[in-house]
């Protein structure tokens, strides 16, 4: 297992350019970590595929609804859109919403077996994977979750850590080996302070720059022919889906916000 503090992986002499494919999605955490892995894995061969919403079609709670308009507004104002992100990367931007989001289908299996991947990384990426493609990628699929793992499997891990009353959150790196969510062996686990009197959203943004530190560590492993070690979760795991109205109003009577727009500025900066 990696260290919870990230080594600097500079020190890791590279051998060869490999073929990663990027499994993301289309909101703001996803455009920062895109902005940021693109740089960090230069010299590697990249494919980017994103996916346009979170799990099954429902009705999210207002609430929710404004935090995804917001995301969008800083997507949007950004100078770099995912199309241009992955211009840069030297590839273009891919997805399955034309095929019904059937990334396990015929189809979608082709897509990305068409990148011939040494490695699948995903961050938020919104669709589950299943054992065709898992099985694809040599070095197998490495997920990005934004929430300590085993205690938090499922969307918004923040959110419940806030609730909670948790002094740390964290992001955890951790292998997808069947089609259950955030249930695979970790690699590594970055933890950081929850700062109470920051936003939800600013909160998980903050994550990112050691999620993607975790990512780029592992792909230099891999690239010097190391072999990445991995533990099962311990624990007791606990799964949580999109907070409902009622736990919402919890939430705002404990005196957060899921956003904050005087935080812009901050975000900001975590996007350049």
């Amino acid at each position: 297992m990696l260290p919870e503090t990230v080594a600097s992986y500079e020190h890791l002499c590279k051998s060869s350019a490999m073929n990663i494919s990027l499994l993301t999605n289309r909101d703001l955490a996803s455009h920062i970590v895109l902005s940021r892995l693109i740089g960090l894995l230069s010299g590697h061969r990249l494919s980017i595929f994103i996916s346009e919403k979170v799990g099954r079609d429902q009705s999210l709670p207002q609430p929710l609804m404004a935090l995804a308009e917001f995301e969008k507004q800083l997507i949007t104002a950004s100078p770099h859109s995912f199309d241009s992100l992955a211009r840069q990367a030297g590839c273009r931007l891919q997805g399955f919403a034309d095929i019904d989001n059937r990334v396990n289908g015929t189809q979608g299996i082709e897509r990305i077996k068409a990148t011939e991947p040494d490695v699948i990384l995903s961050i938020r990426f919104g669709l589950i994977i299943r054992e065709p493609i898992i099985a694809i990628p040599k070095y197998g699929v490495i997920n990005l979750h934004s929430g300590l793992l085993p205690d938090y499997r499922g969307v918004m891990a923040s959110f419940r850590a806030m609730v909670n009353g948790d002094a740390e959150i964290g992001s955890t790196l951790h292998y997808i080996q069947d089609g259950g969510v955030d249930t695979g062996d970790i690699l590594s686990i970055a933890r950081a302070p929850l700062n109470p009197e920051q936003s939800y959203l600013l909160n998980v943004l903050s994550l990112y720059a050691a999620g993607c530190r975790q990512m780029a560590f592992a792909v230099q492993q891999l690239d010097s022919d190391i072999s990445l070690r991995a533990q099962p979760q311990q624990g007791q795991a606990n799964y949580y889906s999109f907070p409902t109205d009622l736990e919402l109003e919890e939430f705002f009577a404990l005196g957060y916000q899921l956003f904050n727009p005087a935080e812009i500025e901050q975000i900001r900066a975590l996007q350049a």
